[in-house]
């Protein structure tokens, strides 16, 4: 059956997309900055014209809900936008739990966008690429490309220039990032929900708003002067004032759970220690763990440690998506 194979890895962000500006195009309220990781990845076949297949499956297995209505969805827009009237499917696996607050969403919808792309041989650019992906799960935007990556917000209402970008290659600062698991499942409240529902409801939502920018342009300057402090001090803010909103919408909207605290609590020991380590948090209770390759397994081993941590992931910083089998759509 023709089709083509795709790998594109998890992305952390370190200045969080949180809230739409359009929801129908995944158009995001805010910039955002993040890295993309080599060790949690999504790995997706597209097929074409192939009757009577799930639309979409994970391990040989369909599903169904709302993930498998999103990706019907999403393949039948990609579908669309690349000139094809021949039904496209989708079967994919990750390397990390899915749905749990870990990206996984982003490395899907990129793969699968990439390798959808390349299965209808239609040539195109990163760029658009990314703006494929951004229809499907709006961070799959920054997977398409590798190290640290941002996402512009744009100003176009029909998205044409909400694109991310790569600021840094992986291998001109490789940092690594250590993910402490406080849960294997599936989160309870999906984050376009919550998005949805602070961005109407929480009181903090215009400061979140408006503080971004600020952001993001001294994330930039960290970026650019490889400032781990800068970077991790900025994060940290940044993922708090997120998680704020959260707590300040009616009603409130709560991610974390105790082990969460407590994993953010043990990081700060780490730097009163001596070993310079930052947290961040997305829409999840789960907590990464941004340090240098030198401190990697002595955060991993004090992680591992905080009880009700179920299972540390590490991760060095990854590349873009890649074609596994098939053309590369792009230079």
């Amino acid at each position: 059956m023709p089709g083509a194979t795709a790998r594109a890895g998890a992305n952390v962000a370190l200045v969080k997309y949180w809230g739409k500006r359009d929801e129908p195009r995944n158009l995001p309220a805010v910039g955002s900055i993040s890295i993309t990781l080599a060790d949690l990845v999504a790995t997706a076949r597209v097929s074409v014209g192939v009757d009577g297949a799930d639309r979409f499956s994970s391990r040989g297995e369909p599903v169904s809900g709302m993930a498998g209505d999103r990706m019907a969805a999403h393949l039948d827009w990609l579908a669309t936008a690349l000139g094809a009237t021949e039904r496209l499917t989708a079967e994919i696996e990750t390397t990390f739990p899915v749905g749990a607050g870990l990206a996984s969403s982003a490395a899907i919808h990129c793969a699968v966008a990439a390798a959808a792309v390349s299965a209808l041989g239609v040539s195109i650019e990163r760029p658009e690429l990314s703006r494929l992906a951004r229809v499907g799960s709006g961070s799959a935007a920054r997977s398409v490309f590798g190290g640290w990556v941002e996402w512009h917000r744009g100003e176009r209402a029909d998205g044409e220039d909400s694109e991310a970008e790569q600021l840094l290659p992986e291998s001109e600062w490789p940092l690594t990032l250590v993910v402490a698991l406080a849960h294997e499942g599936a989160k309870e409240i999906p984050s376009r929900d919550a998005m949805r529902h602070v961005s109407r409801t929480s009181a903090l939502y215009p400061g979140w708003i408006g503080a971004q920018e600020e952001d993001l342009a001294a994330m930039r300057a960290a970026i650019a002067a490889r400032d781990l402090t800068a970077v991790g001090t900025i994060a940290e803010e940044n993922c708090l004032r997120m998680h704020a909103t959260t707590l300040a919408a009616r009603p409130p909207i709560l991610y974390w759970s105790p082990v969460t605290v407590a994993a953010m609590e043990a990081v700060r020991g780490l730097r009163g220690g001596g070993c310079e380590a930052y947290f961040t948090i997305d829409a999840g209770a789960q907590v990464k763990v941004l340090c240098a390759p030198e401190n990697l397994e002595a955060v991993a081993r004090t992680m591992s440690e905080v009880p009700g941590v179920v299972r540390i992931l590490r991760s060095a910083l990854g590349g873009g998506v890649e074609i596994l089998e098939g053309p590369t759509p792009w230079k």
